[in-house]
């Protein structure tokens, strides 16, 4: 059984979107995830690819800055630098990803509208209407 991560955080940058030659959409996220505080906090960025329809619902409505919530299986890339080093980077397959906290205003996930039931401050997804309606 493989290892299951889940990351939280506000994306550092736009998502980046691309197809494959064989039709595959893939979104790439980062995520920065802060540990420890004062002193001794620090900040791991993880490079996040997201596949298929969810790919394609995560690129028309994240945006830097927004609240996600990434669950998939972590890997970390090594290579040697030019410089003779070692450099590695955190990466994670999303299998899910799902929207984090309040609607912001002027940006991030700010594409959302206010629910129509008449509930204040709560955010409507657009997929949650009608399950059958879900792309994934």
């Amino acid at each position: 059984m493989p290892a299951t991560i889940v990351l939280t955080g506000r994306l550092a940058r736009d998502p980046e979107m691309r197809t494959t030659a064989s039709g595959t959409s893939i979104c790439n996220l980062t995520v920065p995830v802060d540990s420890g505080y004062g002193d001794n906090k620090t900040t791991t960025w993880w490079k996040v690819a997201i596949f298929g329809k969810r790919a394609e619902v995560a690129s028309r409505y994240l945006r830097k800055g927004s609240w996600v919530s990434v669950t998939g299986a972590p890997r970390v890339a090594t290579w040697d630098k030019q410089d003779g080093t070692k450099g590695f980077s955190a990466e994670v397959n999303a299998d899910s990803w799902d929207f984090v906290g309040p609607k912001q205003s002027g940006g991030g996930d700010g594409q959302f509208q206010q629910g129509q039931q008449g509930q204040q401050g709560q955010q409507s997804n657009p997929y949650s209407q009608n399950d059958a309606d879900i792309p994934f």
